[in-house]
């Protein structure tokens, strides 16, 4: 189960289901970028998607966010308007999650499969939700 999550409760995800869950992350994530809210929010909203998504613990879920969305500086996403780039370099930033969790030393070999099998399942579950990236 999950340990805490910054503004949701674990008992949020079992409450509405998994499914729902991430993708109402996904789209808090679209609309913080929209609405060009702080970065440390944003970072919050993305850690809650990961422990969710993924089952992580809390500090596996802040060292994917620090590394793909606070200290990129090359990612400028809140200056995309364009709401299919948007989602589209919101999943970049994903994938690029889930190639920094197949090296990260802090997860045993154990836990590293069984996380990169929930990282394809929530990219999967959100592409099948939001089509249009």
């Amino acid at each position: 189960m999950l340990r805490c999550m910054y503004d949701s409760d674990p008992a949020d995800v079992e409450e509405v289901g998994w499914a729902r869950f991430v993708t109402e992350a996904w789209m808090e994530i679209f609309a913080g970028y929209e609405s060009m809210t702080g970065i440390r929010a944003l970072g919050r909203r993305w850690s809650d998607l990961l422990q969710a998504g993924l089952d992580c613990p809390q500090e596996v879920a802040d060292l994917l966010v620090r590394a793909e969305v606070i200290q990129r500086e090359d990612r400028d996403l809140m200056t995309i308007r364009d709401p299919g780039q948007l989602l589209a370099a919101m999943d970049e930033v994903l994938a690029d999650m889930g190639a920094d969790l197949a090296e990260m030393a802090e997860i045993s070999p154990a836990d590293r499969d069984r996380l990169l099998a929930s990282h394809h399942d929530l990219r999967a579950i959100l592409r099948a939700t939001y089509p249009e990236f």
